[in-house]
């Protein structure tokens, strides 16, 4: 059961999601993935695990469709 009390980095949510890092980078820059971004201009990206599994619950059933 993932835990939904700490953000994720790109690096996490990319292992988590058996994703690339790109396609997590991809989806925050289109805004398909929400993500909050530290000050910056080379601030990470922090994702909600519940936003990541929205995010990909979402892509499957656009897959399957």
């Amino acid at each position: 059961m993932p835990s939904y009390d700490r953000p994720l980095s790109v690096a996490e949510a990319a292992e988590q999601s058996g994703r690339p890092r790109r396609s997590i980078r991809y989806a925050i820059t289109t805004g398909d993935l929400k993500a909050d971004k530290l000050p910056g201009a080379t601030g990470a990206y922090l994702i909600s695990a519940r936003e990541l599994h929205r995010w990909i619950a979402k892509r499957d059933a656009k897959a399957t469709a």
